[in-house]
């Protein structure tokens, strides 16, 4: 009888220590356009742009995909902002227009980071979460984000990677999307409002090394006792 409280003791700690990715799918809208040359210093407002190779227009409705990793290391906090970044870790954002990808196909460099921020003091006090993909290859570069912002501050309760969150407690949400070319220095960017956020996937947690070993040892030593009877 006493073996079933250690091997429940044991599956108890292999369930403790878990990493979880979260998933969601989303969708927004571009209200806002800009084309800019840092060379001739021309550029404003516009209502659709080619820069990227392929045409993005106010109006155009966004669908896409972003995750993050629990996991995730700290790179940086300052002021109540902390940015989390690791390149093995499963943090993710893609969008794309008509069904067609906006990304970088052929990125020789890529970095997803995740941006937490909870009553910082940049901010007023409120708070934010947000991730952004950057991309690059030898003719341009290219930054996606999405950005959750609460005025009251009252959305985070601290400025470490979150477990899964409630986007309705923020009050305002946005979606940016950047494009410059290599060789021109020429600067397109877009941004618009979220029309949605859903979660899309759950998947099992993950547990760390730590908690198979804690399962084998003791079930090592269930056996042990075992043998000795």
């Amino acid at each position: 009888m006493k073996k079933l409280p250690m091997l429940l003791a044991g599956l108890s700690l292999f369930g403790s220590a878990q990493a979880a990715v979260y998933q969601f799918d989303f969708t927004a809208k571009i209200q806002e356009m800009v084309e800019f040359s840092p060379l001739t210093f021309d550029g404003g407002p516009v209502a659709s742009s080619s820069l990227s190779g392929r045409t993005v227009s106010v109006g155009d409705s966004i669908s896409g995909h972003f995750s993050y990793d629990t996991t995730t290391g700290l790179f940086s906090n300052r002021g109540g902002s902390a940015m989390y970044s690791a390149p093995a870790a499963l943090n993710t954002l893609g969008a794309s227009i008509g069904g067609s990808s906006i990304a970088l196909s052929d990125a020789s460099y890529s970095s997803t980071n995740v941006q937490v921020a909870n009553n910082a003091a940049t901010l007023g006090g409120a708070d934010s979460f947000g991730i952004a993909s950057l991309s690059a290859n030898a003719f341009a570069s290219e930054m996606m984000a999405v950005s959750f912002f609460d005025k009251s501050g009252l959305a985070l309760e601290a400025a470490t990677m979150p477990g899964q969150l409630d986007f309705s407690s923020f009050n305002r949400s946005t979606f940016y999307y950047t494009y410059s070319s290599n060789a021109t220095h020429a600067m397109m960017g877009a941004n618009g409002a979220l029309t949605s956020v859903t979660v899309t996937e759950m998947p099992a947690p993950v547990p760390e090394p730590e908690a198979y070993a804690m399962l084998l040892a003791g079930l090592a030593a269930l056996g042990w006792k075992g043998r000795r009877r």
